[in-house]
């Protein structure tokens, strides 16, 4: 019962959120905000909500590893998503026609995922008032805010009366994708308990990682299929960065805890994914391997189709 359940709580949760990114995409049409801002951090926060509340709802259940799993079995599922369509649109040499923009947040999202593996599951290492990680975190969001900030695109600011209609449906339409992603988690933490022996960090990165990542590889497609390549990188990694900020904010609000010190090694096992991904995916858009192209977006797929693989034939 819980698995039907789940299967179409996921399915409402996938529509809620393509409609919350459509209104968002309606809206940026209004504003003069640069594409890198809008993708990056406005369509990426809003497509990562689902995230974001089953990230809380598992820490809520006190089940912090199927919180971690969620997010970086998201990760992880997004770059490999980008990857397929990579090799789909072969033809079409995605990556090479990407500018050097993505360079900045791809560093930073390598130099988190090295802090990550270098100190989760280590409580020693946490500084009196916050975790190592969670800092490292705070603070390179805190400077990509501070880039992108300073870029601007000169566009026509359109009058529509029908924007507050939209900024509504936004609202109304958020609150029923929020109530869902709880009952998701809530779904998959029973999934936990009646299966156990998979990890709660393995279900998360299965059940809840690629439902909720869902909305990010759809509006991709759908920019892909505009040949709008920037953007779409633009939304996938930002969203992996906007992911990375939401474990930050579930840390902070443990009290006398923290999220990263409970790991099993489901955990350290995506954070090496998401660390090898993230630089295949970085190495790919540069021109010099251009030799190599198909071949490392193919060893992204063989790798994660593995990891399937092993943990449910393990």
């Amino acid at each position: 019962m819980n698995e039907i359940l789940f299967l179409l709580f996921a399915f409402f949760t996938v529509f809620l959120s393509i409609k919350v990114s459509y209104y968002v995409d309606y809206l940026s049409k209004h504003s003069k905000l640069s594409g890198a801002l809008l993708a990056g951090i406005l369509l990426a926060g809003v497509t990562s909500l689902p995230e974001f509340v089953t990230c809380f709802s598992a820490i809520f259940v006190d089940n912090n590893l199927l919180a971690v799993g969620d997010i970086l079995g998201s990760n992880i599922f997004n770059i490999f998503m980008i990857s397929v369509f990579d090799l789909f649109f072969i033809k079409k040499t995605m990556f090479f026609n990407m500018n050097k923009s993505h360079n900045l947040i791809f560093i930073l999202l390598l130099i988190n995922y090295f802090v990550l593996y270098l100190f989760v599951g280590k409580l020693s290492f946490n500084l009196s008032f916050i975790g190592i990680p969670t800092l490292c975190i705070l603070l390179t969001y805190g400077y990509y805010l501070y880039r992108v900030s300073f870029i601007s695109e000169k566009k026509v600011k359109i009058n529509d009366s029908s924007s507050g209609d939209i900024v509504l449906k936004l609202i109304i339409t958020s609150l029923f994708m929020i109530f869902s992603s709880i009952v998701l988690t809530v779904l998959v933490n029973n999934l936990a308990q009646l299966h156990p022996h998979f990890s709660s960090s393995f279900l998360g990165s299965i059940f809840l990682g690629v439902t909720t990542s869902l909305p990010e590889v759809i509006t991709c497609y759908a920019l892909i299929s505009m040949q709008n390549y920037d953007l779409a990188l633009d939304d996938i990694i930002g969203s992996n960065f906007f992911n990375l900020l939401i474990l930050a904010i579930g840390d902070l609000s443990l009290k006398g805890s923290s999220i990263f010190y409970y790991a099993d090694t489901g955990v350290f096992t995506l954070i090496v994914l998401g660390l090898a991904f993230t630089f295949i995916s970085f190495i790919s858009c540069n021109k010099h391997f251009k030799k190599y192209y198909g071949l490392l977006s193919f060893i992204i797929v063989v790798i994660y189709l593995g990891y399937w693989i092993i943990n449910f034939l393990g």
